[in-house]
């Protein structure tokens, strides 16, 4: 359907949205309360309950366009699988058991597209907008010195499944991140940034080894910090990602109608 081919109508309190027919005529496609359609573009779009969100979910942050859900995880050790290698030279991959302190997701939605995931620890659970975010040691997460790249996860290829809700998607994405294997993709990682801060985390057999001996040694570790607060970081998503897209046709307005309840 092309942008020529779309007319608004607006009678009384109703917009109409009409579309020709096989014969050429113009024929009411949706209907919707002026009301709110003036609403979502006033405002962008508005949903009418929040969505399921997946366990441990601290915060779900939405700005017009953009949703961040802030995802927190307690200490726990996990079993993961490392190569030396990069992708492009695939190598066999080795297991560790490994603890880790408090991770803190933020999962980034424009409307309900996925766009980015980024990582952080805490070795306490969040307990405002003013609490401070550390880097983490994991090598499939940017080091980057660029506030837009910093922390970020690369997810090597998005996982099948991201029509679902955001709280489906965020729950699959966090598991995708974490079963898919670790290498050494990112040359400025995590990992090497963090295992000079102490030598418990300098190499994966001395991690292992920590672990053993016990598994909350990551609260005690002097992570780096990142220099953002929780609201910091939330902030700055919405200032470089809340970009609103501008209605310019009546092509942009039909797809404001189809994420509002019709009339009747």
């Amino acid at each position: 359907m092309t942008a020529e081919a779309d007319h608004i109508q607006i009678e009384g309190q109703v917009a109409r949205l009409l579309r020709p027919a096989d014969d050429g005529r113009l024929v009411v496609d949706r209907e919707v309360p002026l009301a709110d359609l003036a609403g979502a573009l006033a405002e962008g779009h508005r949903v009418d309950r929040t969505p399921l969100l997946p366990e441990g979910t601290r915060l779900y942050a939405r700005w017009r366009h953009t949703a961040v859900l802030v995802i927190q995880e307690p200490p726990r050790i996990r079993r993961l699988r490392w190569s030396a290698k990069t992708l492009k030279t695939a190598g066999e991959y080795a297991e560790f058991s490994l603890a880790f302190p408090f991770v803190v997701y933020l999962v980034g939605f424009h409307q309900t597209d996925f766009e980015e995931m980024r990582i952080y620890f805490r070795t306490a659970p969040l307990t405002g907008e003013g609490d401070p975010l550390f880097f983490s040691n994991l090598w499939n997460v940017q080091a980057a010195e660029s506030p837009l790249a910093r922390c970020r996860a690369c997810l090597r290829g998005r996982p099948e499944g991201l029509e679902r809700s955001v709280g489906e998607q965020a729950a699959g994405l966090i598991e995708y991140f974490w079963t898919t294997g670790f290498n050494r993709d990112i040359e400025d990682n995590c990992f090497d940034r963090a295992r000079v801060r102490d030598p418990r985390i300098a190499a994966l057999e001395a991690w292992e080894a920590a672990t053993r001996a016990d598994p909350l040694f990551p609260l005690g570790v002097p992570w780096e910090p990142v220099g953002l607060t929780l609201g910091q970081a939330l902030d700055h998503w919405r200032r470089h990602g809340d970009h609103g897209r501008r209605i310019e046709t009546a092509a942009d307005m039909a797809d404001v109608m189809y994420r509002l309840r019709e009339v009747g």
